[in-house]
């Protein structure tokens, strides 16, 4: 991991499990804020997306303190907690603590308990140690100095918007600001002077908004995975119009035609225009093409794969260009860019063309690391 040894002592750890949770399979987020009427309210170190079948999916987050006073029984309620409260699947704690009795305790609770032993024995994997990617700060500070270039901070916000919606609205709507994000950032970037800095990073960026979108979209497919393809197609393009459930949003609608129509002169016609001019907003969306490459890619892993991708060519250490990338990645980021009214030619043309690195993380990690995560999926069955 690129500039691991130069972090503090917590983020070398939140580094080393992003990278064994990677390696385990997992679709990984770093960093993400919880956030409520725009106020922080905790941060989510690692938070963990996997595909196991058709219909399987499983949201986990995991809280990590490694420090000489751990409090690690508070950090299992508080894991715990915050998992119920946002609704994901499952929580884990990685803790410096070796007190059996909290492992036996996590055990019942069907919490993943990560204790100093096996931190320790994370630590010294020399294959954990050895990747080729940005830290998070490292990548956080590439961005920065592009917003500080251009005298704000939209790109930061952006990126933070996209990665707290995952947190507790994942799905259509946390795609929805995913694609947002990717819409300003590769616009920008195929805007920019080509093989510059700024191209770079935005490149960097719209991978990880890219990446964001494909894993968010791939869990909202499954509520529609065993339906004909045509109300599969329609469904994924309701979730790109609407970003959140359809029916709320038309609910919301028919509340503002009832309110113009009650208190406002003339409010019928009002009340027939608003609808009238919102249905031909949703026309406008191209939604339906992005649909049917989102269809095709999702009746098997290979959207999520896209996703877990994305996000390792995001934080390579060597910029990755978009023409290098796989087929399957390539696909989906150019149906981006094609909703998002982008040249394909502009955005590939800001980053020379280099070669695809294998990527690390399509290999598993050892049998004795991987220990870990297959023990938390045994228990989730025996409890």
């Amino acid at each position: 991991m690129t500039e691991v040894e130069k972090l503090p002592k917590g983020y070398t750890t939140e580094e080393l499990l992003r990278e064994y949770f990677l390696r385990a399979g997992f679709f990984v987020l770093r960093g993400a804020k919880l956030r409520y009427n725009q106020a922080e309210l905790t941060d989510v170190d690692l938070w963990l997306y996997e595909r196991s079948a058709t219909l399987a999916r499983r949201r986990t987050i995991i809280d990590i303190k490694d420090k000489q006073r751990p409090q690690a029984s508070e950090r299992l309620f508080f894991a715990k907690g915050v998992a119920e409260i946002i609704g994901v699947e499952g929580s884990g704690v990685a803790t410096s603590d070796r007190n059996p009795q909290l492992r036996e305790l996590a055990r019942k609770n069907k919490v993943l308990w990560i204790d100093g032993e096996d931190l320790q024995r994370l630590k010294s994997s020399e294959k954990l140690m050895q990747g080729s990617r940005l830290t998070e700060e490292g990548f956080l500070k590439l961005v920065d100095a592009v917003d500080k270039a251009r005298g704000g901070k939209t790109l930061r916000n952006l990126l933070d918007q996209s990665k707290s919606a995952v947190v507790d609205r994942f799905g259509a709507a946390s795609a929805n600001l995913a694609i947002d994000c990717f819409q300003t950032c590769s616009d920008a970037c195929a805007k920019s002077h080509p093989k510059g800095d700024a191209a770079k990073v935005l490149t960097r960026i719209s991978f990880l908004a890219a990446a964001l979108a494909a894993a968010a979209l791939d869990f909202a497919s499954a509520d529609a995975a065993l339906r004909p393809i045509g109300e599969r197609r329609k469904h994924m393009a309701n979730c790109i119009r609407f970003g959140e459930n359809m029916e709320r949003t038309m609910d919301r609608l028919a509340w503002a035609e009832h309110a113009l129509r009650d208190y406002l002169p003339n409010g019928a016609a009002l009340a027939q225009t608003v609808r009238a001019g919102f249905e031909h907003d949703l026309k406008q969306v191209p939604a339906d093409d992005l649909a049917e490459v989102i269809v095709k890619m999702s009746n098997s892993d290979a959207l999520f794969s896209v996703a877990r991708t994305l996000e390792y060519a995001a934080y390579r250490s060597d910029p990755v260009s978009f023409d290098s990338l796989p087929v399957d990645a390539k696909s989906f980021v150019g149906a981006l860019l094609d909703f998002a009214g982008v040249d394909r030619k502009h955005f590939a043309a800001a980053m020379p063309l280099g070669e695809w690195a294998a990527n690390p993380m399509d290999a598993r990690a050892t049998d004795e690391e991987i220990e870990l995560v297959e023990s938390d999926r045994q228990r989730r069955l025996d409890v």
